[in-house]
């Protein structure tokens, strides 16, 4: 699905916010959020359109149904306190009713990946790290474990039921596609890239305790040309400098080493 006209960020959301200031590192920057302002349904309806579009054709590349009743039973009624869910008896029936992506983790001696539904990762892909453990999940990013490991363990451990928290991540990519699991392939954006054709991807992240030892981790994601990104001079500026003080290691695996020139120039 390609976007369709300005896309317009949630509220408290910036774009600005988005940045590192004074160079690039991996940021937690958790805030607190009420759920129902990222968890209810708001639209547009095309959302649903293609998770169901994608849940109805191929399911298992996109679901991980979770090995309990109880753990099903547990974020069907989370679901249900936002969204008009009833009907959904399962995470592949949720995924079709509910906008967000989501992941459970079960956090005990340590925070596993038991389940969830994502239709619109982002270079990963569920079914990988269902059933290993959070750090397993996260050991592909650079230097994420080693620099923020210990204290992404202790928030996910000490974080209490029905508190939750948002934070955001950002990439750029060469397709207005919203599905980017590394199976389809999407091509590393170009050294002439154009920038109406080129998008930063937001994945705005949502966090929250949904008992003792059940967290649900919450995904949407949005697409902004890079065109529009620079009419915000602030944000153009500090995209800019996070891409100019990247290390080599994390351009390579948001596959930007390729345009990272380019792009810099267009901000400016």
């Amino acid at each position: 699905m390609e976007p369709d006209g300005e896309t317009v960020l949630p509220i408290g959301l910036t774009m600005g916010g988005l940045f590192s200031r004074n160079g690039y590192r991996p940021m937690m920057a958790l805030k607190r959020l009420q759920p129902e302002e990222f968890f209810a349904n708001r639209g547009p309806v095309t959302i649903l359109r293609e998770r169901s579009a994608l849940l109805e054709t191929r399911p298992q590349d996109y679901v991980c149904e979770p090995q309990t009743q109880g753990d099903c039973a547990a974020v069907l009624q989370f679901a249900g306190s936002f969204s008009n869910v009833n009907q959904a008896r399962t995470f592949r029936e949720l995924g079709i009713a509910w906008e967000p992506d989501f992941v459970l983790l079960r956090r005990e001696k340590s925070v596993e990946v038991i389940g969830g539904c994502v239709c619109f990762p982002t270079g990963w892909s569920l079914e990988e790290k269902h059933g290993h453990a959070l750090s397993f999940a996260h050991a592909p990013v650079p230097g994420l474990n080693s620099q923020l490991g210990p204290s992404v363990e202790r928030f996910f451990i000490h974080l209490k039921p029905e508190e939750c928290y948002q934070r955001s991540n950002w990439s750029l990519t060469s397709s207005g596609q919203m599905n980017q699991r590394p199976q389809d392939n999407i091509p590393e954006i170009e050294s002439n890239c154009d920038p109406t054709r080129t998008f930063l991807r937001v994945e705005w992240q949502a966090l929250t305790g949904i008992d003792d030892t059940r967290v649900l981790f919450g995904i949407r994601i949005y697409h902004i040309t890079l065109e529009s990104v620079g009419r915000q001079r602030e944000a153009a500026e500090l995209l800019a400098e996070n891409l100019q003080t990247m290390p080599e290691d994390m351009l390579r695996y948001k596959r930007l080493t390729r345009c990272r020139n380019r792009v810099v120039d267009l901000l400016k």
